[in-house]
């Protein structure tokens, strides 16, 4: 079933999610330092967002087709009546989740076939893909991060085969890349880069603990430590804003509750 979507934000779920589907950190790029924000690749919820709509006119369109053929099977996502694995009722009870909620997102993301589609995707794709993470709550979903030449999209796949028989998944088609995944951790990756960052910060009376990646909005986080405590929001996105043009890439600025002893940079 194809959808047309809304571009959402996503909130970032507990890592304690992690093992139910992809299991993933934000990629370091400030190697020299000790610290940086960590996100696990899976959220928790969706929302409305006001991501701008896209500069280029899409020539690169999924055909489903081609991924899902053959005989159709019947949807069902009611819980199993089975007896649940005693790993998957554990994790229900720390997470506070419905253990058939939990047993669901756990056999869709781990289903050879799931994992089979998400690679014609990313076939189909070529080097129009970018990146990818999953939905911990809700429907089981797979956000597939794209370049701006892509339609945006969204289809409903029903597994046909194996332990997640009849469980549906979403794919949801992001065109938010400006660029590739490479070209972005390269914008941050040279001594001058990282210093230029670090001036930056230390103006607005900040020290930088990290910088990191994450998928969800295609954006670098920047960890600051302020040592007169919190700042507004106000300054927080003025800080935000000034990245932001200076590196001309998304960039979400995040405080650092405790410092941590950051060596001199080489």
């Amino acid at each position: 079933m194809k959808t047309t979507p809304n571009f959402i934000a996503y909130l970032l779920v507990s890592t304690a999610l992690v093992s139910t589907a992809l299991a993933g950190t934000a990629t370091i790029l400030t190697g020299c330092q000790s610290i940086a924000p960590q996100h696990s690749q899976v959220v928790e919820s969706a929302n409305p967002s006001n991501y701008n709509s896209l500069k280029t006119t899409p020539t690169i369109e999924i055909d489903w087709s081609q991924i899902d053929s053959g005989p159709k099977v019947l949807k069902n996502n009611r819980p199993r009546d089975i007896i649940y694995p005693r790993s998957t009722i554990d994790l229900a009870k720390a997470v506070n989740r419905p253990v058939a909620d939990i047993y669901r997102h756990h056999t869709v993301y781990e289903s050879p076939e799931v994992q089979q589609v998400l690679n014609q995707i990313k076939t189909q794709l070529g080097d129009s893909y970018v990146d990818v993470y999953g939905n911990a709550e809700g429907i089981p979903k797979y956000f597939v991060v794209t370049r701006q030449n892509v339609a945006a999209e969204s289809y409903e796949y029903v597994i046909k085969t194996g332990e997640a028989k009849g469980f549906s998944i979403d794919f949801e088609i992001l065109p938010i890349a400006d660029r590739n995944k490479k070209a972005l951790l390269d914008a941050y990756d040279s001594n001058e880069d990282r210093k230029l960052i670090e001036d930056t910060v230390r103006k607005h009376g900040g020290e930088l603990q990290g910088i990191g990646y994450t998928p969800i909005g295609f954006t670098v986080v920047v960890t600051v430590y302020f040592s007169n405590g919190d700042i507004s929001d106000e300054k927080l996105r003025q800080l935000e804003n000034e990245l932001k043009y200076m590196t001309k890439a998304n960039v979400t600025v995040e405080q650092a509750r405790f410092r941590e002893p950051i060596p001199n940079s080489v």
